[in-house]
């Protein structure tokens, strides 16, 4: 994470996990996490996708993922 954190254009960039105790309102399970992440700019998010860290680290564990998800939001 780091090295995201120090991309340019990174405001946030951190991982997360169903907390615990709280039944159907943390519907994922253990083994599903979410990164929330907010840019400054479009611009900068696609080149994070780029990034060779993050090739690197999708290359690492590719086969670990079953399936990933992108949300891309904007303030409602």
């Amino acid at each position: 994470m780091p090295a995201v954190h120090a991309e340019q254009g990174c405001i946030e960039y951190a991982t997360y996990v169903d907390a615990a105790g709280f039944g159907a309102f943390a519907p994922y399970g253990d083994d599903t996490f979410i990164v929330i992440e907010k840019w400054e700019a479009a611009s900068d998010l696609m080149a994070h996708a780029k990034a060779p860290h993050m090739l690197e680290y999708q290359a690492k564990v590719k086969d670990l993922v079953e399936r990933r998800t992108v949300h891309v939001l904007s303030p409602a």
